[in-house]
């Protein structure tokens, strides 16, 4: 009866624990991956919302009385990928080329490290 919001609602549940668990992951970088540890915060809460309005879309005639279509979502979710797209210095802070000479970053690189620097410019920034 509501297969896209239900679909939704499950791919949203694995993508937030996805996330909490790389947010307790970046906890062992310290006061390097600050601004990535709070990206990934950020990340989480917009995935929760669009979890709860997908679980509401799907249970609405119990909730509210009503039954809301099924399609509502994706305006919910264009709303979602809107606000984080508006604050995407915040949200969106991954990078997978250094800020300097352009070469590849690792993925620890990526996700852990607010620098975005590869291994060689970040020795020569601290020297």
């Amino acid at each position: 009866m509501y297969p896209i919001s239900e679909s939704i609602a499950k791919l949203a549940y694995f993508l937030f624990m996805g996330i909490l668990l790389l947010n307790i992951a970046q906890k062992r970088s310290g006061n390097k991956g600050v601004q990535k540890r709070t990206a990934t915060l950020y990340l989480g809460i917009g995935t929760l919302i669009l979890y709860l309005g997908a679980g509401a879309i799907k249970y609405s005639p119990r909730l509210f009385r009503i039954t809301l279509p099924d399609l509502f979502i994706l305006p919910f979710l264009g709303v979602i990928l809107g606000v984080l797209y508006l604050y995407r210095e915040k949200t969106f802070p991954f990078h997978r080329r250094c800020r300097k000479c352009g070469s590849p970053l690792s993925l620890n690189q990526i996700v852990m490290l607010d620098s975005n620097l590869c291994s060689r410019c970040e020795e020569e920034s601290l020297s």
